[in-house]
């Protein structure tokens, strides 16, 4: 066949430069002064060089013949990832020990209905709210992976990251929990900027790098960590703006009802130029400025979604309705 005389030019011919490279290779390496042993392994290096060439035409051809256009790889290439929905799900779900707490959701549901009592209501479904939040980040992670879309998974995890912590504000809002809002807030910005922070550097240290943990040190981008902290500042002083005008001193004049209108006003327009420059952020991290906040190793990374986007969606949804409704039990 065509096939077999193709590759019998192909042998030939590198025997052929076999012959020609050591022949060229033992008086180039003699010149150099090196021994007969060095000049054997150099030949044999380049044997299995011309070997590799040799199957990457040889798979190009196998390509052509099908109709295919040849795709030069070499032996040995991982075979595509399999996506499995069910051991997907049994390990988001099921096999992790944090789920274990799911079992609040139903007991809690019950107290509601039953009328347990309060504290039974609020403490079950406050642990329902623990593996509910890690299925959300989880869903949330793979639907990202699935997408294989940098800017997409950006913001899904920019949204629905914090969907429990939004959740949770809006049923307490619609409680007139005032303070317990109030002690969201603040409790997610000290979280975010103390523990988080702080738990990330200790597990960057335990990490080992190069073979070792001590005496490494770690690298951040100092582009992302600027424009972090300029964003919380603008949230911190939109915080604080509200109270340092209700407490000033040229607020004695005006009468309480007008004090409080006051700073209600200023309070609801804070909100929004700090919604604006939330949606200027995402713009900055996920469309113009996408390198500046992709560690190292990011493009090196292969991660694989443990099920289909699609699964993922369902998840993500189910999840969310499990939340609203724990999170509306609880007052």
């Amino acid at each position: 066949s065509s096939q077999a005389c193709v590759t019998s030019v192909l042998r030939a011919d590198a025997c052929m430069s076999t012959r020609m490279s050591s022949k060229n290779g033992n008086i180039r390496m003699s010149s150099l002064g090196l021994d007969q042993d060095g000049v054997q392994t150099l030949q044999k290096l380049l044997l299995v060089q011309q070997k590799k060439e040799l199957l990457r035409v040889k798979h190009g051809i196998n390509n052509n013949k099908s109709g295919a256009e040849p795709v030069h790889v070499l032996v040995g290439e991982t075979e595509r990832h399999r996506v499995s929905n069910f051991q997907g799900l049994v390990n988001i779900v099921v096999l992790d020990p944090v789920c274990m707490l799911l079992f609040a959701w139903p007991a809690g549901l019950a107290s509601y209905m039953l009328d347990w009592g309060e504290a039974y209501t609020f403490s079950l479904n406050f642990l329902a709210m623990i593996p509910l939040a890690k299925i959300l980040g989880d869903a949330t992670e793979e639907l990202a992976a699935g997408l294989k879309n940098d800017t997409v998974g950006g913001l899904l995890n920019a949204t629905f990251g914090n969907a429990v912590e939004m959740i949770l504000t809006i049923s307490t809002l619609r409680a007139g929990e005032l303070d317990v809002v109030k002690g969201t807030l603040l409790g997610s910005i000290l979280s975010n900027l103390l523990l988080v922070l702080g738990m990330s550097f200790f597990a960057g240290g335990l990490t080992k790098f190069e073979g070792k943990i001590m005496g490494k040190e770690q690298s951040f981008s100092k582009e992302a960590a600027l424009t972090n902290m300029t964003m919380l500042f603008l949230a911190t002083s939109a915080f604080a703006l509200p109270t340092v005008l209700f407490s000033a001193d040229f607020m004695d004049k005006f009468p309480a009802d007008e004090r409080h209108e006051v700073t209600l006003k200023v309070s609801r327009w804070c909100s929004i130029y700090i919604l604006c420059a939330y949606v200027a952020f995402l713009l900055f991290q996920l469309y113009t400025h996408v390198d500046v906040f992709k560690g190292e190793g990011d493009d090196e990374d292969d991660e694989h979604a443990s099920v289909t986007p699609c699964c993922a969606t369902l998840l993500l949804f189910c999840t969310t309705c499990l939340v609203a409704g724990s999170s509306e039990w609880l007052f």
